[in-house]
Parts: C-alpha cells; structure tokens; sequence
C-alpha cells in the first residue's frame, strides 16, 4: 500500500510537472506567434515605407522637373524685360534728341550718346552692352 501511495503521488507530480510543462509550452507558443506577427508587421510597415519613399522620389524629380521649367521661363522674362527697357531708353533718348534739335536746332548734338553718362560735368562713355544691346 505505501508502495501504491509512493506510485499515485509520482503520478500526481509526473502530472502536475507535464500540466506546467504544457502551459510553458502554450506560453512558449504564444510568444513564438506574437514575435511572428510582430515581425510581419514590421516587415509591412517597412514595405510601406519603400513604397511611399518611392512615392516621394517621383514627386521630388517632378518638383525639380517644374522648378527648372520655372527658372527657364523666368531666365526669358528676365532677358525679354532687360532688352525691351533697354529698347525703351533708346527710343526716349532718341526722343530727347529730336526735341533738343528742335528747340535748339544749331546745337551739335552728335556728342551725345545713351551709352555715355555725365561725372564732374564731363560726357564719360559707357559700354552700351549694360543695355543688353
């Protein structure tokens, strides 16, 4: 009898030890999913994050696209403006010049140029190319 009680608490423990090892093992399992779905997740999360890199990149060189379209268009507007104010000095000095030899028609007026500009009451010359012309 005492052997019998010997044997039914060995199977008690032998029980009680396979009830927490199955437990661990379920524990075990349960981590072992949560570390895969997190890994999976993770893996998503960074193939999203290509993906809009990527999104981004494309937007970029559209960006860059236009903004040097931009810079063209202003670098012309910028030319077109510089040569047609250079255009209109000419023809309002040329005005100048006509009503001067007008109102004073024996003045040599030959001296005068629109490239030239007056220092210390002197005619000094000028490059007319300032004029983009």
């Amino acid at each position: 009898m005492a052997k019998r009680k010997a044997l039914r608490k060995e199977v008690e423990r032998l029980q009680a030890e396979r009830n927490r090892s199955n437990g661990l093992l379920q524990e075990a399992e349960q981590i072992r999913v949560g570390k895969t779905q997190e890994a999976a997740n993770r893996a998503q999360e960074a193939a999203n994050l290509a993906e809009e890199r990527k999104k981004l990149l494309v937007e970029v060189d559209k960006i860059k696209g236009e903004l040097i379209r931009k810079d063209e268009d202003f670098v012309k507007a910028t030319d077109f403006f510089k040569q047609d104010t250079a255009q209109s000095y000419l023809v309002g000095f040329e005005a100048a010049l006509e009503q001067a030899a007008t109102v004073h028609p024996s003045m040599d007026l030959s001296t005068l140029d629109p490239g030239k500009t007056v220092v210390d009451s002197q005619l000094t010359g000028k490059n007319l190319s300032i004029y983009g012309l």
